[in-house]
């Protein structure tokens, strides 16, 4: 499972503005930057916000515990995954908000707030890929 965020509303409105300007351009411009730089910040913010326990073992924000996959003007963020009964498997992050687990009592929301981190340098990226399209 994972979480879903998505652009507040007033920024996707920006988005759609500027790409109104260069319709044959912007749906490349768009992808280019999500698919490259904007999937690589978002997995880098939502794996600064998961939690690091004092106990002595492998934890999963230095382990590389996030996948992404591509799709058309966005992608998707997602624990790599395995079953909590397996060893050097981060079970917890399948349920990101629900705070389940002995040791993982409490809600973190990482994968939101990593998002509110990452929202904004990917939507100056998008409006400066958009801009520079509209240029050429």
């Amino acid at each position: 499972m994972a979480g879903e965020y998505y652009l507040d509303f007033k920024k996707s409105e920006q988005i759609v503005k500027s790409m109104s300007l260069v319709p044959d351009k912007a749906e490349k411009a768009v992808n280019q930057v999500l698919h490259t730089s904007g999937i690589k910040d978002a997995i880098k913010a939502i794996t600064g916000f998961i939690p690091v326990s004092n106990r002595n073992k492998r934890h999963a924000r230095n382990s590389n515990p996030l996948k992404g996959d591509t799709m058309n003007l966005g992608f998707r963020v997602y624990a790599r995954g395995g079953a909590t009964k397996n060893k050097n498997s981060f079970g917890y992050l399948a349920f990101p908000n629900d705070g389940l687990g002995k040791h993982n009592l409490i809600a973190k929301r990482f994968f939101e707030r990593g998002g509110d981190l990452a929202s904004t340098s990917i939507f100056n990226n998008i409006m400066t890929a958009l801009s520079e399209a509209a240029e050429l």
